[in-house]
């Protein structure tokens, strides 16, 4: 499911104990310019996400980044991501998946992509349709600003 395009790579091997090192944080620019194509030949992130409520699920980021504007105009960046779109797969998110990292892989490491916060469902359906994350290399700058030593790849203490 990580690389749905017929012929594509299938190099990616989950790691012992379902413990996928997190390596490394997807750019501004890597979110903005997607390298892979999902089965339909769109530009995308294939992303996945293991979260309380649905487990491990995988969906596709188109590149595409929402701003939106509360009632007290704080404007906030979205990541939208939408389910992988394959007919065995069950929806990205759900009611409890909050808080899940959101990272997708490449040369067999995993790289941050977002922090999920929310979704919407599709005609009253359980799950949601698109889920939305608030973009990891936004949320690491904000860290960083306040915790300049922040180090969020040791691995070793």
């Amino acid at each position: 499911m990580f690389y749905p395009v017929p012929g594509g790579p299938t190099t990616f091997k989950f790691p012992d104990q379902r413990k996928l090192r997190i390596v490394a944080c997807a750019t501004e620019d890597d979110v903005a310019h997607p390298a892979e194509f999902d089965a339909e030949g769109q530009r995308c992130l294939i992303v996945g996400k293991d979260g309380n409520t649905t487990g491990l699920t995988v969906g596709r980021y188109a590149g595409i980044v929402s701003f939106l504007e509360n009632e007290v105009g704080v404007v906030s960046r979205e990541l939208g991501i939408y389910n992988s779109g394959l007919n065995i797969a069950e929806s990205f998110s759900d009611k409890g998946d909050s808080g899940s990292l959101v990272w997708h892989t490449r040369d067999g490491n995993g790289h941050m992509v977002g922090q999920l916060h929310s979704g919407r469902n599709k005609d009253g359906s359980s799950g949601n349709h698109i889920t939305y994350a608030t973009p990891a290399w936004y949320l690491l700058k904000q860290v960083k600003a306040e915790y300049e030593h922040a180090d969020f790849y040791h691995t070793e203490w």
